[in-house]
């Protein structure tokens, strides 16, 4: 056999894709362009070195060794929100552009909020403290009788799958966030006022859907609804910004009954972590087992990482063996690692 002659060869992936690729001697070469429709790679090209990089995924998550509710909100400082799909009133309060509408989206807007406390954390910016304040002042004005900020749009979460919510209704990841800025805008003015609103908003928290967001899995286990449908959803990254920012309130206010909502849940979310992992990456939520749909809503790699994040904050308040062998895990995934 000559080692050095080269044939062109067809490769087939999957019954699916299709390329010419190369055989030389007895080895086989595959075009990069096949394997990314057939895995969805991502690839990095260095002209410099003639070095072709191949990964996954692109995404890297930022390392969060100690998370502090006074200080930097989950790297926030890094967020630009002004470039979202966002328009602003002419008090600085971001809309949530929608296809739908433009609507006052509480977690967008907490989020605006996180970032610029976050600058200010970083900088001691004056202007990025007053657009915190400003947030913040927004949640206190714009409170409702239930203690929470409902959202006023109807939302078509996997309506293959459930049912559209019906406005208005309130979500975990808003009120969780909502509190997070509360607890700052507390800490930072020593204002209490801004504490004893987020504090109202526990209301919601004790209460099952459709008013509220408290859901519970398999009869047992407390669960903190992002979007409180019927069978619950179960979405994951909702469920852990809400018990950061009941931490966040805790932490604030020494109140036994927030420190109750966050205990619950966090002893939920160990015992449901394994449910989300599927070996290469994380599901989205639990529709697949609640619907009986079957097939996992798996995160894309963006929510994967913030599932990181998250997980890493709350295991530096836990310190907690499982939750950090499963966030070894999943950092793995983003490597191509299952095992």
């Amino acid at each position: 056999m000559d080692l050095n002659q080269i044939d062109d060869i067809r490769v087939v992936m999957h019954d699916q894709h299709e390329a010419v690729g190369k055989k030389i001697g007895n080895i086989f070469y595959v075009p990069i362009s096949l394997l990314e429709k057939g895995y969805s790679i991502e690839k990095v090209w260095k002209e410099k070195d003639k070095t072709l990089e191949v990964y996954v995924t692109l995404a890297k998550p930022t390392k969060i060794n100690q998370y502090d509710y006074t200080g930097n909100y989950l790297h926030y400082d890094k967020n630009k929100v002004e470039n979202w799909n966002v328009e602003f009133d002419n008090d600085g309060i971001p809309k949530t552009v929608y296809s739908y509408g433009k609507y006052y989206n509480p977690s967008t807007i907490a989020q605006y909020g996180l970032q610029h406390y976050s600058l200010y954390c970083r900088n001691a910016n004056e202007l990025s403290k007053n657009k915190f304040l400003t947030i913040a002042d927004w949640f206190l004005k714009n409170q409702d009788s239930r203690g929470g900020w409902a959202y006023k749009f109807d939302l078509p979460f996997y309506p293959s799958r459930l049912n559209i919510l019906k406005a208005p209704w309130y979500s975990a990841i808003g009120l969780g966030m909502a509190m997070s800025v509360l607890s700052r805008a507390s800490y930072l003015t020593k204002d209490k006022k801004y504490s004893e609103q987020a504090l109202k908003a526990n209301h919601l928290f004790k209460t099952p859907p459709p008013v509220g967001i408290q859901a519970t899995f398999e009869n047992e286990y407390l669960f903190y609804e992002e979007c409180p449908t019927e069978p619950g959803s179960f979405i994951l990254n909702g469920f852990m910004f809400s018990l950061i920012g009941l931490n966040d309130l805790y932490k604030e206010t020494d109140n036994r009954d927030t420190k109750y909502l966050y205990d619950k849940g966090i002893s939920s979310l160990k015992r449901m972590l394994p449910l989300y992992d599927l070996g290469n990456r994380t599901a989205y939520d639990l529709t697949h087992y609640t619907t009986g749909a079957g097939q996992p809503n798996v995160a894309k790699w963006g929510y994967h990482i913030t599932h990181i994040h998250l997980l890493e904050a709350l295991n530096s308040i836990e310190k907690d063996d499982k939750m950090n062998e499963t966030i070894i895990r999943w950092k793995k995934y983003l490597k191509g690692t299952t095992q």
